[in-house]
C-alpha cells in the first residue's frame, strides 16, 4: 500500500520501540524498590509501637534483620537492555523524521508552499506536483486526452481518485504518473499523503 512506504512504518516502529523501552525501564526500577528485608522491619517496627515487644526484642530482632535491609538495585543488565531499545526507537524516529522531508512534512499547506523546486512539468495536459501542491489544481481537457502528473518536489506524492477509482501509488520525486480519460466529468483527486494537496480533472466531450 502506498502508505506504508516510506516514513510512516518507521515513524510506528519508532513509537513501538520507545514504549518497550520505558515499559523495561520503569518495570526495572519499580521491580527493584522493595524486599522481603523492608517488609520484616516495618512489621517489627508496628508491634513495638503497639507495646507487643519491648526495646531488647525490638533491638535483638533488628539486629537479627540486619539493622536497615538495603534496597536492591536494579538488575544492569534490565537497565542495559531498556536503554538501548529506547535509544533505537529514537534513532528510527530520526530516520523517520528525516524520510518524510524533516519539518517541512509537519507544516501545513500554507508553509509547505514556500519549498520544492520550479515546476518542470509540460503545460497543457501535465499536472506538476512542486511545493506540496498540485499545479494546475484544476485541468480542463477533452475526452480522449491522457493526463500525466510529475513528481518534481522533494517529497514523494500520490495522485488518488477521491473515489479511488485509480491512484498512482506512491511517487518518488521525479516519478511520473499518466491516466487517459475517454469519457466527460469532473474527477476529483488528492495526495494520500498530504491531505490539503487536492485537484480536480475536468473532462469535456469533443
Amino acid at each position: 500500500m502506498p502508505m506504508m512506504s516510506g516514513g510512516p512504518w518507521l515513524w510506528m516502529l519508532a513509537a513501538l520501540l520507545a514504549v518497550t523501552g520505558l515499559v523495561v525501564l520503569i518495570a526495572s526500577v519499580v521491580g527493584s524498590s522493595g524486599n522481603a528485608g523492608d517488609e520484616a522491619l516495618n512489621i517489627l517496627r508496628a508491634r513495638f509501637a503497639r507495646g507487643e515487644i519491648d526495646a531488647d526484642q525490638f533491638a535483638t530482632a533488628t539486629a537479627a534483620l540486619g539493622e536497615e535491609p538495603s534496597r536492591r538495585q536494579p538488575s544492569r543488565t534490565t537497565l542495559v537492555v531498556g536503554i538501548a531499545v529506547l535509544v533505537a526507537g529514537l534513532l528510527a524516529a530520526a530516520l523517520a523524521w528525516a524520510a518524510s522531508g524533516g519539518p517541512g512534512f509537519m507544516m501545513g499547506s500554507g508553509m509547505m508552499g514556500m519549498m520544492g523546486p520550479a515546476p518542470t512539468a509540460p503545460t497543457g495536459t501535465s499536472v506538476s506536483m512542486a511545493g506540496a501542491r498540485f499545479t494546475p489544481p484544476t485541468i480542463s481537457i477533452t475526452s480522449g486526452e491522457t493526463v500525466r502528473w510529475f513528481n518534481d518536489d522533494a517529497l514523494p506524492h500520490t495522485a488518488t481518485a477521491v473515489d479511488r477509482a485509480w491512484d498512482s501509488g506512491n511517487l518518488a520525486p521525479g516519478g511520473s504518473f499518466e491516466r487517459r480519460f475517454d469519457h466527460p466529468g469532473s474527477y476529483s483527486y488528492v495526495c494520500l499523503y498530504h491531505a490539503w494537496m487536492t485537484g480536480v480533472v475536468v473532462v469535456s466531450s469533443h
